[in-house]
């Protein structure tokens, strides 16, 4: 086909469907219905039976950063060319132009950004791949909280400095192995789970920003003998003693506050998080209110949990009780638990049943009880817990509102009937 004119060319217009115009051998010119003209070669690879096609980086016109039509020509002649020697130079050729740009990019965006604004820029502006939300309240200020110096609080209790903050002013891209390794072993002598803690996090910045630090001790390609290794996550389930259930479960019946006892009990007997029913002003937290409370179905919705998904409790006949007897002639706003300090009352639980829980130990006193009695799929989803990773119980085990609820009642069974044993 001859070659066309830039008058020709400039004749075709936007349609409200994408169209292609052959320009030269096998160079097309498509047109885009917002008049974008982007450039594509087709060329077969010698030794290669399959024909490719190559978007040209740049698109086609007079304007600056675009590119001309004899240029446009010379371009595709080139890489017809090199294709008939049996070279396929447009894959490389296009991700080291992409790597180039990005690294451009990225070095515009870090121009003056030090170790604390680069943290502050990921806490605001990380999205998680899988939904496109952002870090939770709680998470967002304990990050932030590795940056900043010793401080006293509004109440009056001082905090150390966070593990982070001898980098805090540090450039971006002035930061150093050394840096980071020094900053690790003074932090690892005070914690070494928060000094862990705290490398993954700013692992996970320097990622962010895209930037490269020179036998970086956080990154895969250092040596094992020059690397940080951080221990991966481990829980430390600290649940009432199975020997002590009951005597806890009896203690709690007669604390001295009822109100403080059944958020207790309630959180025992359905394995929430304490967050998840107290809530927590600042970090903008819901709490568990009157009128979230379907006495009727029995059931609870939790709102944007710590995975960020809402979370169904299905009540047990128990946990529906305690339920209904705070509801019982209070407003729909009001908290189902309106609690202070319930911190005393589980001391004196603990006292009188001869044991040591803390709150977080009671979700854990849950999942020890349910490990027994119902299978693990079952209990992640009662946990709330995402499956991240797990194929078959992301994409093909589904379980129904009747075999959770049975689930929950299956553990205040037990409970129960530990406290009755005596």
């Amino acid at each position: 086909m001859p070659l066309l004119t830039v008058r020709a060319v400039e004749a075709h217009r936007p349609r409200t469907q994408p169209y292609k115009i052959t320009l030269d051998r096998r160079l097309q010119l498509r047109i885009a219905p917002d008049g974008t003209r982007t450039l594509l070669v087709r060329y077969t690879v010698k030794g290669s039976n399959t024909e490719r096609q190559y978007r040209l980086p740049q698109d086609y016109g007079e304007g600056p950063g675009q590119i001309k039509l004899a240029a446009a020509c010379a371009e595709a002649a080139r890489i017809r060319s090199l294709a008939r020697a049996g070279v396929g130079w447009t894959e490389e050729e296009d991700a080291r132009l992409r790597t180039e740009a990005a690294a451009r990019a990225a070095l515009q965006r870090r121009d003056g950004l030090t170790v604390e604004k680069a943290l502050t820029e990921y806490v605001e502006n990380k999205r998680r791949a899988k939904d496109g939300l952002g870090l939770k309240a709680r998470t967002r200020a304990d990050y932030l909280a590795m940056v900043l110096g010793a401080r006293t609080t509004e109440k009056g209790t001082r905090q150390a400095a966070g593990f982070l903050h001898p980098l805090a002013n540090k450039l971006l891209d002035e930061l150093t192995a050394a840096d980071i390794r020094e900053v690790y072993d003074t932090a690892i002598k005070k914690s070494p789970r928060r000094a862990d803690y705290a490398m993954q996090v700013l692992r996970a910045v320097l990622r962010w920003h895209g930037v490269v630090v020179a036998d970086n001790p956080l990154g895969r390609e250092t040596a094992g003998r020059d690397r940080i290794m951080i221990a991966a996550s481990r829980g430390d389930p600290s649940p009432i003693p199975p020997e002590l259930l009951g005597a806890w479960w009896r203690a709690a019946g007669t604390a001295p506050s009822q109100v403080a006892a059944d958020y207790y009990r309630f959180q025992l007997l359905t394995g929430c998080r304490g967050i998840e029913i107290h809530g927590h002003k600042l970090h903008g937290y819901p709490l568990i209110t009157v009128g979230d409370v379907d006495q009727r179905s029995g059931r609870v919705v939790l709102r944007d949990t710590k995975n960020r998904a809402d979370h169904k409790l299905l009540l047990s006949t128990q946990a529906l009780e305690i339920a209904r007897r705070n509801c019982a002639g209070r407003e729909a706003d009001d908290p189902l638990f309106p609690i202070v300090d319930a911190r005393k009352t589980l001391a004196w639980i603990n006292a009188r049943a001869g044991t040591k829980v803390q709150g977080h130990g009671l979700r854990a006193t849950f999942a020890s009880i349910a490990e027994e009695l119902v299978s693990s799929a079952l209990l992640k989803r009662m946990m709330n817990h995402a499956a991240v990773g797990d194929v078959t119980l992301g994409h093909y085990v589904a379980k129904s509102e009747a075999q959770l609820r049975a689930g929950w009642q299956a553990v205040a069974d037990f409970v129960e009937e530990a406290a009755t044993r005596e």
